[in-house]
């Protein structure tokens, strides 16, 4: 069995019952290690009171207890209160999924709401290999109530050879009260259920056509052995919707770390408004701009996905109108942080920052069929190949130095889109970054949808440097520094603080009126 470090406890625990050392709730089949989880059915009791075994919280306030005057099975369950509707709150643990038998497994739960007109409760299920995420699906309270009013919800995943890590807990939205109770894992085999219907067939040979045409990984697959494990991950499914676990197993099981599945209200809400990340769906944050001491500018571009073409036009526009407004009295350069941003839709990003970047070629987009596109930025437009994928509305911005030195910021939330811009300022002049390596989710995707309105995210095209060089997993800061503290001051960061020497010195001399390149002194400090 393999070792696991579990993370701090941080759910808390309000009564203390008689009887805590009981395992109730824990049923498994196909020889699951029962070490592999902890306390499903909250009737253990820590010596460390008040912490909850086994489980963590996954925002530190969360208002979560051990409740003893209500359980479904045992003698107490786990209570969370929720304030409002935007506010979510969740629980969870993690196994090591190669402790399972199976190539599926199924996660329920049982949950009970003191209002069930202001509160939704959720299940959530969270597969990771070793590029990170595989899986996620959240699916809310399902079927009758039982007479003491609980209702069973439950997750089927899927376990390809990739997956390492399982995460599995519960989730409130809404303001109100909901219990927990009688957690339950069992490891399957998708070969023991009956053969799919017509309708799910066809969806799922529909996918794998897209990805046997598409797929930049596609001559890396045994085609036969790959086809064969996605249609046996098909069985039991009737309806299109049923089939949509066999297409998440198809993607994951391409091994590039950056193709994934949208469903059909994925899709819809991601056609309503954009948003900061399109798998995830975090709320879009705006980007910003400040000056720093020593006048240097500091710019943090996030991700944007989604949205209708307006959208991504007044992202753009919203990113080069803060490089003007603080471009006068950014004399010592600039510093564009990255950290966190998960990526989304390149070109607003790209034509944002194109003031910064530069004119020019910043990469190229490699197909599996050789075909070879650029990348590039040019007076307000960014564009691919011979087309123009985004363009700022009226004059562009033009940096008052365009040779001025910019320092990047990157971390290991930096992914995507957002890694192929940090490649773009790679190959500049005076140009240095610091932090950690990125996410290493530097393929191209497309977006192909499904019948039913979900679609593939498909990895269709590697991505190179300016040099024709593959960008092929994590970029790497020049200068590893560590990221920033919960709630740390900007200038107190040890990474903006090192980019600001840095900036400093590449710009040269400094004086009352600020600083200014000199000679070449910034691209000597670049290297």
């Amino acid at each position: 069995m393999h070792a696991m470090t579990r993370p701090p406890f941080s759910i808390y625990q309000r009564t203390k019952p008689a009887g805590t050392l009981a395992l109730v709730g824990i049923t498994l089949l196909l020889a699951l290690p029962i070490k592999a989880q902890v306390n499903l059915g909250f009737e253990i009791n820590s010596a460390d009171a008040p912490a909850v075994p086994g489980w963590r919280a996954r925002n530190d306030d969360i208002a979560a207890v051990l409740d003893a005057s209500i359980a479904r099975g045992g003698t107490q369950s786990l209570r969370v209160d929720s304030s409002g509707d935007d506010d979510r709150r969740g629980f969870s643990q993690v196994i090591d999924s190669r402790d399972l038998a199976g190539d599926r497994v199924r996660v329920s739960a049982y949950a009970k709401l003191e209002n069930p007109t202001s509160a939704i409760a959720s299940l959530r299920v969270r597969v990771d290999g070793p590029d990170g995420l595989l899986y996620i699906a959240r699916t809310q309270q399902m079927g009758a109530e039982d007479a003491a009013g609980w209702q069973r919800i439950v997750i089927d995943a899927p376990i390809s050879a990739r997956a390492e890590r399982i995460s599995f807990g519960g989730e409130v939205t809404g303001g109100s009260t909901v219990w927990f109770d009688d957690f339950r894992i069992e490891a399957l085999y998708a070969r023991t259920l009956p053969v799919p219907s017509n309708v799910a067939s066809r969806y799922v040979e529909r996918a794998l056509e897209v990805i046997d045409e598409h797929a930049v990984n596609r001559a890396q697959l045994n085609w036969p052995a790959y086809r064969g494990a996605v249609l046996e991950q098909a069985r039991g499914a009737v309806t299109t919707v049923d089939a949509h676990l066999a297409v998440q197993y198809a993607l994951a099981g391409l091994g590039d770390g950056h193709s994934y599945f949208m469903s059909p209200r994925q899709m819809d809400n991601l056609a309503d408004r954009p948003v900061g990340n399109a798998r995830t769906a975090r709320a879009l944050r705006a980007p910003e701009a400040e000056l720093l001491p020593d006048g240097i500018g500091y710019l943090r571009l996030p991700g944007i996905a989604g949205g209708e073409h307006g959208d991504r036009v007044v992202f753009a526009e919203t990113v080069q109108g803060l490089i003007a407004e603080f471009d006068t009295g950014a004399s010592c350069g600039w510093i564009l942080d990255l950290r966190d941003n998960q990526g989304g839709n390149l070109w607003p990003m790209l034509a944002g920052v194109g003031p910064l970047l530069g004119n020019g070629e910043v990469g190229f987009s490699l197909r599996p069929d050789g075909e070879r596109r650029s990348i590039w930025y040019a007076d307000g437009k960014a564009g691919l190949g011979d087309y123009v994928q985004l363009r700022v509305r009226g004059e562009p911005v033009r940096l008052r130095n365009p040779n001025t030195p910019v320092a990047v910021i990157l971390n290991d939330e930096t992914a995507s889109a957002a890694e192929i811009i940090a490649s773009a300022f790679a190959g500049r002049t005076a140009t240095r970054s610091f932090g950690a390596a990125t996410g290493g989710a530097t393929s191209a995707t497309r977006t192909f949808p499904l019948s039913d309105g979900a679609a593939l995210m498909l990895a269709v095209a590697s991505v190179t440097d300016r040099s024709g060089r593959p960008l092929g997993g994590h970029i790497q800061p020049n200068e590893l520094c560590a990221d920033a503290a919960s709630g740390q001051a900007l200038n107190d960061q040890d990474v903006i603080r090192a980019a600001r020497r840095w900036l400093l010195a590449a710009s040269g001399v400094r004086g009352e009126s600020g600083c200014r390149l000199a000679g070449d002194s910034a691209s000597q400090a670049a290297r």
